[in-house]
């Protein structure tokens, strides 16, 4: 009998019956040990070396795990291909202390389907350590930052608070975007626009620069009079130009990018959506959603196309499949992106609560593989005078777009946030240099700088994706413990920090502003990508990090009553880590 040992039961129930007689699937329910829930479990004196133990209510799984791993001939450990999959595999297999004679693979898939599962199985790989060691570091820290912060804050602050490496970071952006919006002033600004025919056909164009600069108007005085002027004044077009513009598609869904869409689109939370693409996942629906790579497989390249071709027509289909490079250096362990794993499973053939993230999966998936679409653009300078051969020191610029070919807009288009300003397609008439124009009205507005908008769920998570704070697959995780914590609320779909969050945030920016700092954090995600190919160790990562935090720890010890002591205040003798 071979051994798999999945993450969940329902993969097991899935991958069970693809492999048939002389297979035994197990799951192991995600983590079977981890730092203790009662203890620091990091010997920072020694090396930060870390104590796992079981955790709680898997003892009994774990005995049935081992007692399979003891029977069996040979154990593939197929848990996710992540770095967490990886450390829950290197975890089991520490505890099941399996003989040299007995082998052992590292079976990863990207998706559950019986070829996926089977090629996996066939071309199985060792444990790779780099990973693992990424996600012990990570952990590490993780456990510092909140074991040794969190009793200080609740003292600090007389209540139950809590602080984490990356769910500290995601409070201070609320914060910070709360307090830019209490500070804001509005300023009054005034702009000029003309409304205009050319040959019958109107069109509006806007004021570009006044005597070769881009003109703020704070009163409408100045525009009034200008408004007077070109009332008897000549129109004319300067320079006009026509180009053909394409629109390429977007890649297919990374982790961060299936969550804002499904915000917008869908009005999901994070973690509901991240429920959901587990329950499709799960199904063999789609490939693995925790993700920030954009790769897709040859074989799904060429299924997409033959289906583009076949549903469409050879108008859609690109010359040569697009490829698309992730933003990350090493994104995920060069991750597909999140599609599904047969194109030709259409998203009406789906149930249940799923069906409609499905849709959007299959749709982006499909639509990232199509043609451009195609613009034709017109854009125009405008100037003003008393004759041609005079233009008063005045540009007015004009551009529009008329949609040529549909493209992959035939299958799908990014669904919008309520804070884009992005303008509908404007047609122009057709202009050309010297041709002379009709001024119907001039549109003088008065507007205001607006003030910055609360962060809604889909917009926190960009900016968490843009200034490299945790990972896509924390996301969601982040979200559910600020809320669920009390430190930040919805209303009206936006985010707002709490009182609770907002001292906390205050005590925490105070005394550790270095190490829960935005860029501080997301270099630390860039330390724990070199750990996972192996260009540094766990031990410099660990000590870099230390040597920031520790004073730190220090400084807001004395701002709690009592102070709290801790290894964290002894002299350190750092010793090489051992396996």
């Amino acid at each position: 009998m071979k051994l798999v040992i999945v993450e969940s039961p329902a993969k097991a129930k899935q991958i069970a019956g693809y492999l048939g007689e002389g297979w035994r699937v197990e799951a192991c329910r995600g983590h079977v040990t981890d730092l203790p829930e009662d203890a620091l479990g990091v010997d920072v004196e020694a090396g930060f070396r870390p104590t796992y133990t079981i955790l709680p209510g898997k003892a009994n799984l774990v005995k049935r795990l081992l007692k399979a791993i003891r029977e069996a001939e040979a154990i593939y450990v197929a848990t996710d291909p992540d770095r967490e999959g990886e450390a829950i595999a290197w975890h089991l297999l520490r505890l099941a202390q399996v003989g040299k004679n007995k082998p052992v693979y590292r079976a990863a898939f990207q998706a559950i389907t019986q070829a996926a599962v089977r090629e996996a199985i066939a071309h199985p790989r060792p444990l790779d350590l780099h990973l693992v060691e990424a996600q012990q570091t990570r952990r590490i820290v993780d456990r510092l930052v909140g074991y040794l912060a969190s009793p200080l804050a609740a003292k600090a602050l007389a209540g139950r608070f809590s602080a984490g490496r990356v769910q500290s970071v995601c409070l201070r952006l609320v914060v910070e975007r709360e307090r830019e919006i209490a500070n804001f002033v509005p300023q009054t600004y005034w702009t000029l626009a003309l409304d205009l025919t050319a040959n019958g056909v109107p069109f509006t164009a806007k004021l570009h620069q006044l005597q070769g600069k881009e003109p703020t108007f704070p009163t409408r005085e100045p525009l009034d009079k200008l408004a007077a002027l070109l009332g008897n004044a000549q129109l004319w077009v300067g320079r006009a130009g026509k180009a053909v513009r394409q629109r390429p598609p977007l890649p297919p869904f990374t982790t961060a990018a299936l969550q804002q869409a499904a915000a917008k689109g869908l009005g999901l939370s994070p973690e509901r959506t991240m429920t959901l693409a587990q329950t499709l996942y799960e199904a063999g629906w789609i490939t693995y959603h925790r993700t920030d790579g954009v790769a897709v497989a040859p074989e799904a390249q060429a299924a997409a196309r033959e289906y583009i071709e076949r549903t469409y027509n050879a108008d859609y289909l690109p010359s040569e499949p697009p490829t698309y490079t992730t933003k990350s250096a090493n994104a995920q362990e060069a991750h597909e992106g999140i599609r599904p794993t047969d194109v030709n499973h259409l998203p009406n053939n789906v149930e249940g609560d799923g069906a409609a993230l499905y849709g959007l999966i299959w749709q982006r998936f499909v639509a990232s593989q199509m043609a451009a679409a195609v613009y034709s653009v017109m854009g125009a300078q405008l100037y003003a005078g008393k004759q041609v051969e005079q233009p008063f020191p005045i540009e007015f610029r004009v551009q529009g777009r008329t949609l040529q070919f549909d493209g992959f807009l035939k299958v799908y288009e990014e669904p919008a946030d309520e804070d884009d300003e992005t303008p509908d397609d404007l047609p122009l008439p057709e202009l050309h240099e010297g041709q002379g124009l009709t001024l119907v009205a001039p549109r003088i507005a008065e507007h205001q700088t607006r003030t910055p908008a609360r962060y809604t769920e889909a917009a926190l998570i960009a900016a968490l994706e843009q200034h490299g704070v945790g990972r896509p697959s924390t996301y969601a995780a982040m979200l559910k413990t600020v809320k669920e914590r009390g430190y930040v609320r919805l209303q009206q779909k936006r985010l707002m920090p709490t009182d609770d969050g907002l001292r906390l945030c205050d005590f925490l920016t105070a005394h550790f502003d270095a190490a829960l700092a935005v860029d501080c954090t997301a270099r630390l995600e860039v330390q724990l990508d070199a750990l996972a190919t192996g260009e540094r160790t766990r031990l410099a990562v660990l000590r870099e990090f230390w040597a920031a935090f520790q004073p730190q720890l220090h400084t807001a010890a004395s701002a709690a009553t009592p102070p709290v002591t801790a290894s964290a205040s002894r002299p350190l003798h750092l010793h090489p880590l051992e396996d």
